[in-house]
């Protein structure tokens, strides 16, 4: 998951008050106070009051979607936005507003559309780029919104929010070198509780395990209910053998959502490792129903069958996650050694041809590395 960082303070601007629109004024210039002061109730019933009088006060109108927004009555803000355009066409804080407000309604399609529009015509808006870049991540076009958080970071470089979800977007998409520029520049002077997790996830992705956890457990500090951060401190523990404290976390997770896969796949790995195949079958087949494909899970099923003796089974679960990554080595010494006990010796010699040239290429990447 791709952590959205900073949409909570992006909360738009309103429109300037109209000259003309005398009728209203002080309902309006009260409701404009009580914005600022965060009654938000208080300013949606002033800007009614306005609106009352003078329907057509489009600054009312789009201050009172503001406010709808803010209380997360979605529908009435697009509602609100989308009647303040229709009466004066054009007007690209009422647009911004309106591509954001679908974005926090998660209309994901309808932002992007917005979003388009505006850095087509605004294309040094920093903001819009950003958000677009948002909004195509939702919408699982991964390098596509990539390519909008670099227009935008290369605009504003040192935005800490917009640095966190591209140095996210780079974990996700495996682009760790892009991610360590980010992680170890504008990030490492941030003590906010995204940069730590992003840096947590980033040291997590490169396996330096102990610099993850202690990035998480000042995220933590900072912020425990940040998205995805239970889990993932969950995952350092185990990774740095705090197996006890890790499965707690876990089972919290879980009690909280049951189709949690992270919890549900390293349940089922840490019960694995324990020895009891019962257990781990239970949260791995879990874990499967989310993600039927995903290789890492496949590989712990087929040591689960290979602790039930299912050695066939074993054999075509390490086939598939050698076909979806063929330099796990891991995986083709595993198959290997299943393939031995099926009786399936030449197999089993090209795996461990396959396990020798794998082992030399990071021995000479090692090496070169050294040098």
């Amino acid at each position: 998951m791709v952590l959205v960082c900073g949409l909570g303070v992006l909360a738009g601007a309103g429109v300037a008050a109209q000259p003309a629109a005398a009728a209203g004024d002080r309902d309006y210039a009260r409701g404009v106070e009580l914005q600022q002061h965060g009654d938000l109730k208080g300013a949606r019933d002033a800007y009614l009051a306005a609106l009352k009088i003078a329907p057509q006060r489009v600054d009312a109108m789009s201050n009172l979607g503001l406010v709808y927004g803010r209380l997360g009555d979605y529908d009435r803000a697009i509602r609100t936005f989308e009647k303040a355009l229709t009466l004066a066409p054009k007007q690209p804080v009422v647009e911004f507003n309106l591509a954001l407000t679908y974005l926090q309604a998660r209309q994901f399609e309808n932002a992007r559309r917005e979003f388009a529009a505006i850095v087509a015509l605004q294309p040094d808006n920093t903001s819009a780029h950003h958000l677009l870049g948002l909004t195509l991540l939702e919408l699982r076009k991964l390098p596509e919104g990539i390519a909008e958080l670099e227009i935008a970071e290369k605009a504003a470089p040192g935005d800490i929010d917009l640095a966190c979800t591209l140095a996210s977007a780079y974990i996700q998409t495996k682009q760790l070198v892009q991610a360590k520029v980010l992680v170890e520049g504008v990030l490492s002077g941030s003590d906010t509780a995204p940069a730590h997790f992003i840096a947590g996830s980033y040291y997590m992705a490169i396996h330096d395990y102990r610099q993850s956890l202690d990035h998480l457990k000042r995220a933590k500090d900072l912020n425990p209910n940040l998205p995805d951060l239970e889990t993932t401190l969950a995952d350092a523990y185990a990774l740095t053998g705090s197996q006890d404290l890790a499965t707690v976390m876990f089972e919290k997770a879980l009690h909280a959502n049951p189709l949690d896969y992270t919890a549900n796949a390293f349940l089922g790995w840490l019960y694995l490792d324990a020895h009891e195949a019962s257990h781990a079958r239970t949260y791995l087949e879990r874990a499967r129903q989310i993600k039927p494909d995903d290789p890492d899970l496949l590989f712990q099923l087929a040591r689960l069958a290979r602790m039930e003796d299912k050695h066939a089974e074993a054999a075509q679960l390490l086939e598939r996650v050698v076909a979806a990554k063929p330099n796990d080595t891991a995986a083709h010494v595993l198959l290997a050694q299943t393939y031995i006990r099926l009786k399936r010796k030449a197999d089993a010699a090209r795996e461990r041809a396959i396990v020798n040239r794998l082992n030399a290429e990071e021995q000479n990447r090692q090496q070169g590395g050294n040098q």
